[in-house]
């Protein structure tokens, strides 16, 4: 029975990366595109094409014998004018109907829930490659507990990149996107 109970856990374990592949790119009209098939990205996004929540770092399919290796996600840069430039607000200026420091703190906060998210999915996955100290029950949640934290993350992802979006629209500088 222990052997029937092990051989599922190593199953279970074997498929997590399987679960967790998700892709995104970001098209030419600018727009952060997902999706966890492969084969539904663009062929002229294929170059750029990153893998949201992979631990390991690993190459997308197509970029496979490519050198630089993937990455994991990382919301979108920022598209403004240089800080200073003329005609450039003060910090008591308003940017769509908020000042400057109000869009500090909430870039700030989103930063922070996304990185917390990626910090888990790196503790778990590094749980599931040494589950030492775990229960069984815990060890085969693992799977779900990760899919679930990733999808989280891939929702902060998204919540940072509207709010660049919406930063985008009020011509908010660069430096208060920190």
């Amino acid at each position: 029975m222990k052997r029937i109970v092990a051989l599922v856990a190593v199953m279970l374990l074997r498929s997590l990366p399987v679960m967790a592949d998700t892709y995104t790119w970001t098209d030419k009209s600018g727009t952060v595109n997902f999706s966890d098939d492969y084969s539904r990205v663009p062929k002229q996004y294929r170059k750029h094409v990153r893998k949201l929540g992979d631990m390991d770092v690993s190459p997308a399919p197509a970029d496979a014998g490519k050198s630089g290796g993937g990455q994991s996600a990382r919301p979108v840069t920022p598209k403004t004018d240089t800080p200073g430039a003329p005609g450039a607000k003060s910090d008591d200026s308003l940017y769509g109907g908020k000042k400057a420091e109000t869009w500090r703190q909430e870039f700030r906060a989103r930063e922070a829930d996304y990185k917390q998210l990626d910090s888990q999915l790196t503790q778990l996955v590094e749980l599931s490659k040494k589950p030492v100290g775990i229960s069984m029950e815990r060890f085969q949640g693992l799977p779900q507990e990760f899919k679930d934290t990733q999808k989280r993350y891939n929702e902060a992802i998204k919540a940072y990149n509207d709010l660049n979006d919406a930063a985008n629209k009020a011509e908010l500088p660069a430096e208060y996107r920190k």
